[in-house]
Parts: structure tokens; C-alpha cells; sequence
């Protein structure tokens, strides 16, 4: 689960603009933002958390791997 919808919503930010400022594609944003991709790497993670302004934490909901 993450909020990439919503605060792509809040701040008036398309699919096209994070896609230019990541260098990812707005289909795999868009994919990434419906839950139909999973599992993004944490750079992709960083780079779509900058573009809103915000930590990875707040954008995207982390897993902690326990043994």
C-alpha cells in the first residue's frame, strides 16, 4: 500500500511530471500508485518520496523482515 494517489492529488502533480523527475515511466508510477506493481526498489522508493517532498515512510508502507 502506499500514498502516491493521494499526494499526487494533493499537490496537483501528474503521472508525467513524476515520471520526468524520477526517470521512471508513468505507466510503472501509475502501476506502482493502483498496488498492481509491488515491491519497488528503495531508490525508486527515494526518488517518487522526493519528488512529493517527503520520506519514504510517509509515502510508502515498510515491511520490517523479521528472522
Amino acid at each position: 500500500m502506499n500514498k502516491i494517489d493521494t499526494l499526487r492529488k494533493i499537490q496537483n502533480k501528474s503521472y508525467g511530471f513524476i515520471a520526468k523527475e524520477t526517470g521512471l515511466t508513468p505507466t510503472y508510477i501509475y502501476l506502482l500508485a493502483k498496488g498492481e506493481r509491488t515491491n519497488p526498489s528503495l531508490e525508486v522508493m527515494q526518488k517518487i518520496s522526493a519528488v512529493f517532498g517527503e520520506k519514504v515512510e510517509k509515502v510508502f508502507q515498510i515491511n520490517e523482515f523479521k528472522n
